[in-house]
């Protein structure tokens, strides 16, 4: 079950895909030609670092602070939160931020003028950034790494609960992820199979419900301390088989009685505090308190979505 933590910064698309190259006039600028700026970004270095250097293929750790060109302030590392990182190699972050930082070295910083084509387009993000917005983004380079390497700081203090149910297309169930963050940050995001389609083929929707401190720690203090209080109800890995007849979908089922199964974890900065499976038939999981409010968020999306699919059959 994938652990799953997002910075404001990262729910914007990585739009604008034209290649760009480094300029070789020495004028410190990289891209191609674009409106309104002759090479697509602007660099300027503030602080030149004596660490190791951001090299297209790495995957660095910065602060950054990104603007709309007039000053107002999009997102920011710099005041608290996880720290961004990015991977040089990959199209997760708008290009004109990740080919700004090649080159950095560690200590460095860097401020960065990016043309709309290397940022987000001439659609923008509606609620967020303008169509054929400027950025401004200024940069801390901390850390330069492989890929795929994780560290417990990149997590933000607290603990995470995790719970997932795979879905059944043939059953019109939808899949789901429930994710609660002990600051009270609740949701689900629900993925539903639409009829005759494999599972690649999906609408999803996400559904947001912040909780008070209490109702947050009795939660994580349930799906902690299930396992300890029904442990014949856990199901052992021997006891559980893989399902794959739906194309796109891999269902976790109880051996014995063949229903499918929820997944259920609690991490810490990034470990896992405890981790279990449990058939979602069993009496210790849908009586609990945990049960209860995921049920209570997902009803009313999953009648609504069984009559959307009635009605388009």
């Amino acid at each position: 079950m994938e652990q799953t933590r997002v910075h404001v910064v990262h729910l914007f698309p990585a739009v604008g895909r034209r290649r760009s190259r480094l300029s070789t006039d020495g004028s410190g600028e990289i891209g191609r030609i674009g409106a309104g700026m002759p090479t697509g970004i602007k660099i300027e270095d503030i602080a030149i670092g004596a660490g190791d250097e951001a090299l297209r293929g790495k995957t660095v750790v910065a602060n950054v602070r990104m603007f709309l060109n007039h000053g107002t302030e999009l997102a920011s590392t710099f005041t608290g939160g996880p720290r961004m990182k990015i991977d040089l190699f990959k199209r997760h972050h708008i290009p004109g931020l990740r080919r700004g930082i090649e080159g950095m070295r560690v200590g460095g910083r860097r401020n960065l003028v990016i043309s709309p084509h290397l940022a987000f387009g001439t659609d923008g993000v509606p609620g967020y950034v303008p169509p054929n917005a400027v950025l401004r983004c200024e940069v801390e380079l901390l850390e330069v790494r492989e890929p795929g390497v994780m560290k417990p700081e990149d997590y933000p203090p607290g603990r995470c609960l995790h719970v997932f149910h795979p879905g059944e297309a043939a059953s019109g169930l939808p899949r789901w992820t429930f994710g609660l963050e002990e600051d009270g940050r609740c949701g689900i995001l629900l993925t539903y199979p639409i009829p005759g389609l494999p599972w690649r083929h999906v609408r999803r929707k996400g559904v947001d419900m912040p909780l008070d401190r209490t109702a947050t720690m009795a939660l994580l203090e349930n799906a902690i301390t299930l396992p300890s209080q029904f442990p014949e109800e856990c199901l052992r890995d021997e006891e559980l088989w893989e399902d794959t007849t739906e194309r796109g979908n891999s269902i976790t089922r109880d051996k014995h009685s063949n229903s499918m199964c929820i997944t259920i974890g609690v991490t810490e900065r990034g470990q896992w505090l405890c981790y279990y499976t449990m058939s979602e038939t069993s009496q210790a999981l849908v009586t609990s308190h945990l049960y209860e409010v995921i049920r209570r968020m997902l009803e009313p999306h999953l009648a609504t979505d069984a009559g959307k699919q009635s009605g388009s059959q």
